[in-house]
């Protein structure tokens, strides 16, 4: 993990930041929420098996959407995905499926959770500046999970309660999500535990240095990329040394590894890598555009805009104009870009997104449609196509674009809420129900999405595929909630 707040070491805020997620949750709302994780066993317990890591991260990905705020932008959550893939598929045989999601939060941080979840914050994409900088954090990341640090510190602390180990996960998170009160909690607890925990993650992460860099190359992602972003933490932290000591002493290892980094990429062949990917310029593009102030923005980029602004500048300014309610202007300057054979998909959607906001919803249908053609099961395409067509009052035809898109315990927040509204406006009550259902599965809310489905079953005119389809959802909820001992 890279992070820049007065805490501790990294593995134990991985490994307690899993448990606090969940326990919070059931604190904050008991009737929705489980009061126990998967049974992973003991503080005796060698290890936490595959399965039981896989069953957890489908556990922990629903309560990171609940708790955390993970972006349903779907061009973004596109590009954190394949950018992961991109990572795994190069060396890595996994047991288990990998989540790449990113958090709307303008903090530099990333982190792992068992069962493949990779959080990467808004606030250290943008500090990167080439692809390669994003992926040496990924990769880092991905070497977390993969080499399973997680299991094996909760492993060697057998005396460390389940118990305990959640009320220190809970200052943590308090200190870095919330507010700084809780840093002397965090101290109290864990006492004389520290320097041991310390040791421990300074081995984890050299392993997790090497192994996300060979990750880099085997993706033909170039290697020095991990020690450049060293160098920006490095120059970061410099610059901001007027914080408390424990804000250095938070990442205490940044000039060895700097130094080893170097030393390490330094011994990979010269071959050709990729540096940067236009989809990578245009991510960092829109995450700085939707996460920023809109007026900031646009004071910003006016200037930059007089001279001889990129289509990037033009990209940014656009979105920032839309986001402050001038979508005329923002059309203006997204029509005078001319994307190159790479950029036509992300300055279309674009397009098509600012034209709804305007309300020129036939022009967007007409855009979208195209590109459906061209990129078929798109989620980007899909939702902003059925979004443009409920504004056209032909909730069917959206309710069926969606449809054709599918649906996994993964899939994007925000095209539920739309199968929701289209089903409800389709006149298909029990199809609203149901989407409402799934959406709150995604985010841990088990008795909600029991209820939506009893509601959905009771609705008049539901046909009997349906209602089986749906008792059956009821049932393997039922039975996933009872197995993990969720309420």
């Amino acid at each position: 993990m890279i992070r820049f707040w007065p805490s501790l070491n990294h593995l134990a805020l991985s490994f307690l930041l899993v448990i606090l997620l969940t326990q919070t949750a059931l604190a904050n709302n008991p009737q929705d929420y489980g009061t126990n994780l998967p049974n992973i066993g003991d503080p005796a317990s060698e290890v936490l098996s595959i399965g039981q890591e896989a069953e957890l991260g489908k556990v922990l990905l629903a309560q990171i959407n609940r708790r955390l705020p993970i972006s349903t932008d779907p061009e973004l959550r596109n590009y954190m995905q394949s950018l992961g893939t991109r990572l795994i598929s190069s060396s890595l045989d996994s047991n288990f499926p990998y989540y790449f999601r990113l958090v709307f939060d303008p903090r530099i941080n990333a982190f792992a959770m068992p069962g493949g979840i990779v959080a990467i914050n808004s606030g250290l994409l943008l500090l990167t500046s080439s692809e390669s900088e994003l992926a040496s954090v990924v990769a880092h990341e991905i070497a977390h999970v993969s080499q399973r640090h997680i299991a094996r510190r909760f492993s060697r602390q057998k005396r460390l309660s389940i118990l305990n180990a959640i009320t220190m996960l809970g200052a943590l998170v308090a200190a870095i999500y919330s507010s700084d009160a809780a840093t002397a909690t965090v101290a109290a607890t864990m006492g004389g535990m520290h320097n041991k925990k310390m040791a421990y993650s300074r081995d984890y992460e050299r392993e997790a240095d090497r192994i996300g860099m060979n990750l880099l190359s085997s993706a033909r992602l170039d290697p020095y990329g991990m020690p450049r972003f060293f160098d920006k933490l490095n120059s970061h932290s410099q610059i901001n040394s007027d914080r408390p000591p424990e804000f250095l002493s938070s990442h205490p290892l940044t000039l060895s590894r700097i130094s080893d980094s170097k030393i390490r990429a330094s011994q990979y062949k010269q071959q050709q890598y990729s540096e940067n990917t236009v989809q990578y310029h245009y991510a960092r593009a829109r995450a700085q555009a939707i996460s920023s102030p809109p007026g900031k923005l646009i004071t910003h980029y006016q200037k930059i805009i007089k001279d001889d602004p990129s289509n990037i500048d033009r990209y940014i300014y656009a979105l920032a104009l839309s986001r402050a309610g001038n979508n005329r202007l923002a059309l203006i300057h997204l029509q005078a870009i001319k994307p190159t054979r790479y950029e036509e998909f992300p300055v279309s959607i674009a397009l098509a997104q600012v034209n709804i906001a305007a309300g020129n919803n036939v022009k967007a249908i007409d855009l979208l449609k195209h590109l459906e053609r061209l990129y078929p099961y798109n989620e980007a395409v899909t939702l902003y196509l059925s979004t443009a067509l409920l504004e056209t009052k032909r909730p069917l035809q959206a309710l069926n674009t969606l449809d054709d898109f599918g649906i996994t315990f993964s899939s994007n927040p925000a095209l539920e809420r739309l199968r929701a509204k289209a089903a409800e406006l389709a006149g298909q009550p029990w199809r609203s129900h149901e989407a409402l259902a799934d959406y709150n599965l995604m985010h841990a809310r088990y008795s909600k999405a029991i209820e939506h489905f009893i509601l959905a079953e009771r609705q008049l005119g539901i046909d009997q595929h349906s209602r089986e389809r749906i008792k059956a959802k009821k049932l393997e909820v039922k039975e996933f909630r009872k197995k993990h001992n969720l309420r």
